[in-house]
């Protein structure tokens, strides 16, 4: 491993592998791995957001969102980076959902 640089905090990552059951222990060669790869999906996540922005010169929530939101391979992501909506219109979906139920 030439580059032994780690931007995310390997503690929060090895936290988040073990909240998983199946994880009883992790090799701090898997643990710098999947550091490492989370960080390059990260980067290439920003740049193919900010190439798709309507400024190039900065990036929003709102156009990540919307690349998650509308490329298929990014769908997994739509839970932890939803298109923003106001309040008035959540509430007007959920009345909708209760007319329909009714």
């Amino acid at each position: 491993m030439a580059d032994k640089q780690s931007i995310l905090p390997l503690s929060r990552v090895k936290t988040i592998m073990k909240s998983s059951p199946d994880v009883s222990s992790i090799s701090q060669e898997a643990l710098f791995t999947t550091g490492k790869a989370t960080e390059l999906f990260i980067q290439a996540l920003a740049r193919f957001s900010l190439e798709q922005s309507s400024d190039p010169s900065s990036l929003d929530y709102r156009d990540l969102a919307e690349i998650v939101n509308t490329e298929v391979t990014l769908q997994f992501l739509q839970d932890i980076i939803p298109r923003k909506i106001k309040a008035r219109e959540y509430f007007e979906l959920l009345k909708n959902e209760e007319d329909k139920e009714l």
